[in-house]
């Protein structure tokens, strides 16, 4: 096993965890956001240096499931945007949009959490 002292990368495809990931919570559906950021994603982020989310292979995140997997964790306090701009990095190699409303998504909640502590 790796250590944190050494770079180690990690990349995930979602599409290996589950082929339709949907939904918000897990009283919705199996494999929903919130399943993955705190089954896979945070585990992932505490154990690796970076980490990259590949989200090719399916095409229809909705936002209720973007939101909880990746928002959340900050607004959660998990991990800080600015830790996860650092840390982690995400793609799908045939809808930029996908990517775009996680960048959304992020921003939204690191306003929200630097709101909420003036």
């Amino acid at each position: 096993m790796e250590h944190k002292n050494q770079m180690n990368e990690c990349t995930i495809k979602v599409v290996d965890w589950h082929a339709t990931p949907k939904f918000r919570f897990r009283k919705e559906y199996e494999f929903c956001g919130e399943a993955f950021r705190d089954d896979v994603l945070i585990p992932a982020l505490k154990r690796c240096d970076h980490v990259h989310v590949d989200l090719t292979g399916y095409n229809r995140y909705g936002p209720s499931f973007i939101d909880e997997a990746f928002a959340n964790i900050i607004r959660n306090k998990v991990f800080s945007a600015e830790y996860l701009k650092k840390h982690m990095t995400y793609s799908h190699e045939h809808l930029k949009r996908v990517v775009e409303k996680i960048d959304e998504k992020i921003e939204k909640a690191r306003l929200e959490v630097e709101q909420g502590n003036d």
